[in-house]
């Protein structure tokens, strides 16, 4: 209880400005910019993908002047499920997921990496096999079914006599590492992944490896916007990411060292469509239970 009038002026006067202070709090929030969520499918480990592409965040924050979130999912059906429903602003994708995106969940393709997607089949460096045929009887790693990779690496397998699932043993892995890891365990003879994502595994598990086959290549990973976001945001977007990507040395060290794309560029329609046959095995996939 108060002593005196003054006291109770003293306490008012207090009350008032703690009440303004409050009423102002959700405008002075709401003024902060709005983060920038980009998401990265989850085809390496999530540490690795964020620890890859934090240099690109940092660049982001530095010129759009707002900052930038980097998120991914816990698997491949998820992430796709998650696109689909539009929950991401900003996605970079593998390039059948994007195609089913643009076509079905109206999102814009901006931009994709210069390097094509090439499945390769890696072996032990040391195993003594030497040609897709002799992994007859053999268990092979391979990442999510729903991957661009595990469809090109089924198809090999095919080119080579072999019916996957009844002459090889397929395991599934959880990501591009799992399966070339279970490779260096002795848990399989081969494991199917793709040539970029080698190249930024550590050198303990890329060096532990060598390349038994390779498939032709396709458009690899692609870069989408959703289809609620501004177009005037979308174009400083796009060129943020040129710029990133060509004209600093973090950029180039980035695509160029870290990740093996050599780059962006502008994805034609014809290079899109390259993709449709993968959109329909694809959505065959998805509807299947988990």
């Amino acid at each position: 209880m108060f002593k005196s009038k003054e006291g109770v002026k003293r306490a008012s006067r207090l009350l008032f400005w703690l009440a303004a202070s409050l009423a102002l709090l959700p405008m002075r929030l709401a003024a902060e910019p709005q983060a920038l969520e980009i998401a990265i499918f989850p085809y390496l480990s999530t540490r690795t993908l964020l620890t890859s592409y934090q240099p690109l965040q940092t660049y982001l924050e530095e010129k759009l002047q707002r900052p930038v979130l980097l998120v991914t999912a816990p698997d491949f059906r998820t992430f796709v499920e998650r696109t689909q429903r539009g929950e991401y602003r900003y996605v970079i994708t593998a390039p059948h997921f994007a195609r089913l995106a643009q076509k079905e969940a109206g999102y814009r393709p901006m931009l994709m990496v210069k390097t094509n997607l090439v499945a390769i089949a890696v072996v032990e460096k040391n195993s003594p096999l030497r040609n897709v045929a002799e992994l007859r009887g053999e268990t092979v790693a391979v990442p999510d079914p729903l991957t661009i990779v595990s469809m090109l690496g089924a198809k090999l397998l095919r080119a080579s006599g072999l019916v996957p699932g009844k002459d090889v043993t397929l395991r599934p892995a959880l990501s591009h590492n799992s399966a070339v890891i279970s490779v260096l365990r002795g848990d399989s003879a081969a494991a199917f992944t793709s040539a970029t994502a080698l190249e930024q595994m550590p050198d303990e598990i890329k060096n532990g490896v060598r390349v038994l086959a390779a498939t032709e290549g396709f458009p690899n990973v692609i870069y989408l916007a959703n289809p609620e976001v501004p177009a005037g945001e979308v174009a400083q977007m796009t060129a943020t990411l040129l710029e990133f990507a060509e004209n600093t040395a973090e950029g180039k060290k980035l695509y160029v060292n870290t990740l093996g794309h050599q780059g962006l560029v502008t994805p034609s329609l014809k290079e899109l469509q390259r993709l449709d046959p993968f959109v329909g095995k694809l959505k065959a996939l998805l509807v299947q239970p988990r």
